[in-house]
């Protein structure tokens, strides 16, 4: 077997964040080959992540590998129950929901790799890898987005990381993506554009990222202190209690109209008795005026 003289991705990610852009886009598109050669062979890889990615020069030229393939399954015959096993930061919101893990999750997880690329951090290293990130990556939170990045780049990648595993490309449509970028096709205006993107990008930029660590933050595989039962029962705990609030708006909504209606009442009430009140008393003074005037004509004769 092969060693890997310049060990896996992680450890070179503070490297990989000082090359130009031209140099990020070939690793990443050796990288997505060798998982599109996965699952061209009706397979998944379920443990994709930095770690798994080893880096061989030979001969001044880089070599990408993707190793660990033990968890690698057929589509068909995989099936993921209660337990979760893996890094927190690379799972896919539906994996970590005890769904099935399919080639989509594993394109999710390069679109982590693909964030590491602008950052040189791995994803949520600031964070305790426990069920709180977890559930905040269930409810939609990803890494933020580095300054300065090419546009056409993070379209990309959020596209990877779709919520909706339906809704991620294919390793074939990544791989045209990043292929076209590489070898600059004249005679497409908008690659053309997303290519200036590149070349305009500054190099090495350094992120407002946490650098140090969280102590509970893991990058290795392993089995979770928490199942995806767990996750769940939080989740829908989690929904019926916004929409228990949801409903309490509707009814503080509904009562403060009613209220509304009420006190608009009451003042047509009191608008009205007011208006007879006055017309009571204009009526009175009519009649008291003419009292007057029949009492002077009654002395004049």
């Amino acid at each position: 077997m092969e060693y890997a003289n310049k060990g896996n991705l992680r450890e070179n990610l503070t490297r990989i964040v000082e090359i130009n852009w031209n140099q990020k886009l070939y690793m990443l598109y050796n990288i997505i080959s060798g998982l599109s050669k996965i699952h061209g062979e009706k397979l998944i890889h379920c443990d994709f992540h930095d770690g798994n990615i080893l880096n061989h020069n030979d001969k001044n030229k880089d070599k990408i590998y993707i190793s660990d393939l033990g968890l690698c399954q057929p589509v068909k015959s995989f099936l993921k129950k209660y337990d979760i096993y893996g890094v927190i930061p690379f799972m896919a919101p539906e994996v970590l929901r005890g769904k099935f893990y399919t080639p989509a999750s594993d394109i999710y997880s390069f679109s982590m790799i693909m964030w590491e690329f602008t950052s040189g951090l791995p994803p949520f290293n600031n964070r305790a890898h426990d069920i709180q990130l977890s559930l905040s990556i269930c409810k939609g939170e990803r890494p933020e987005i580095i300054e300065n990045t090419p546009q056409c780049y993070v379209n990309l990648m959020k596209k990877c990381w779709n919520e909706d595993p339906l809704k991620r490309p294919s390793t074939s449509e990544v791989k045209k993506v990043i292929k076209d970028w590489i070898y600059r096709r004249p005679d497409d205006d908008e690659l053309k554009s997303n290519i200036m993107e590149f070349i305009n990008a500054p190099i090495g930029q350094h992120s407002n990222l946490a650098i140090e660590a969280h102590s509970q933050a893991y990058y290795t595989s392993r089995l979770l202190d928490f199942t995806s039962k767990k996750l769940n029962e939080i989740l829908e705990s989690e929904n019926l209690n916004d929409c228990a609030v949801k409903d309490l708006r509707i009814l503080d909504i509904k009562a403060v109209e009613n209220t509304s209606e009420n006190l608009n009442e009451i003042l047509e009430s009191e608008d009205l008795q007011a208006n007879e009140e006055v017309n009571e008393m204009l009526v009175s003074e009519n009649l008291n005026d003419y009292m007057i005037k029949d009492l002077k004509s009654l002395d004049e004769n």
